[in-house]
C-alpha cells in the first residue's frame, strides 16, 4: 500500500461550503485508480487534511492528474496551495 497525506487551509469564513463541495466530489474521488480508502478532516480554523491510501505508488501516481482536477473544485475556498507528503509504508491497524 501507499499513502498520500495532503494538508490544506480553507478560509474559515467559507467552511460551511467545504462539506457540500466534498459531497459533490465523492463520486470522482471514489473512482480514482487504485484508491483503497480516503478521509478528509478539518477544524474550525480552516486547517484540514486528506489521507488517501492506494494499492500501489504506481496507481497513486496515475491518480495525480485526476486529483489536480478534484482540487480545482475547491481551489476558491483555499487560502493557498495544498501540501502533499507521500508514505510508502502503510499498516491498517483497525481490522
Amino acid at each position: 500500500m501507499y499513502a498520500r497525506v495532503t494538508t490544506f487551509q480553507v478560509d474559515p469564513s467559507r467552511l460551511d461550503e467545504l462539506g457540500a463541495r466534498i459531497a459533490e466530489m465523492k463520486r470522482l474521488i471514489k473512482a480514482l485508480p487504485g484508491l483503497q480508502d480516503a478521509y478528509v478532516t478539518w477544524r474550525g480554523d480552516g486547517q484540514g487534511a486528506v489521507v488517501a491510501v492506494y494499492r500501489s505508488r504506481q496507481e497513486a501516481d496515475a491518480a495525480m492528474r485526476r486529483m489536480q482536477v478534484i482540487w480545482g473544485n475547491v481551489a476558491g475556498l483555499l487560502a493557498g496551495p495544498p501540501r502533499t507528503d507521500a508514505y510508502e509504508n502503510v499498516a491498517h491497524i483497525t481490522n
